[in-house]
């Protein structure tokens, strides 16, 4: 019985590799924005560098090592940071007519709060950015909270569990 089972999934495969190959930018309707989208924990790295304060990923990627599979951290990730005009110029050859990013908090706010001080070499690498993209054809989209918090307010409040975060 476990063949039958096999059997449709292969077919289901093999129809669905099929539809997917056959898949262009004519498939989709005209307005169909096609883009790409990352997490600033994901790809920025340099989490020592510009004024950035420790977020809490940065924090458990260090202290639980063993929880991220391949034992990686945010401290270098794929140097978006630095490389940024490389990989928009990526972006571009591919086609791609958006991007989507988050603004990591830390960058900005290294202490979590405006009380303390916007970090102004935050505020210029995502304009450097932005700018980069947009000179390049690419529509930005920020996300302004991907579940990155400076570890300075997951230390004060306990963060998201506690209501004086918000």
């Amino acid at each position: 019985m476990w063949f039958k089972s096999v059997l449709v999934v292969v077919i289901v495969s093999v129809a669905l590799f099929k539809w997917v190959e056959s898949l262009n930018s004519s498939s989709f309707p005209a307005d169909f924005v096609f883009g790409t989208a990352s997490a600033a924990t994901q790809i920025e790295g340099a989490v020592y560098e510009g004024g950035k304060g420790q977020s809490n990923w940065d924090y458990f990627a260090r202290k639980y090592t063993g929880k991220i599979v391949d034992h990686s951290n945010p401290d270098i990730a794929t140097d978006s940071y630095h490389r940024y005009k490389e990989d928009v110029g990526l972006m571009k050859d591919i086609g791609f007519q958006a991007y989507r990013f988050s603004v990591s908090w830390s960058r900005i706010l290294p202490s979590g709060k405006l009380k303390d001080g916007v970090n102004q070499e935050g505020i210029t690498y995502y304009n450097n950015l932005i700018n980069e993209l947009v000179s390049n054809g690419i529509q930005p989209f920020i996300t302004l909270f991907h579940w990155e918090l400076p570890q300075t307010l997951e230390d004060e409040y306990g963060g998201f569990l506690s209501p004086k975060i918000v």
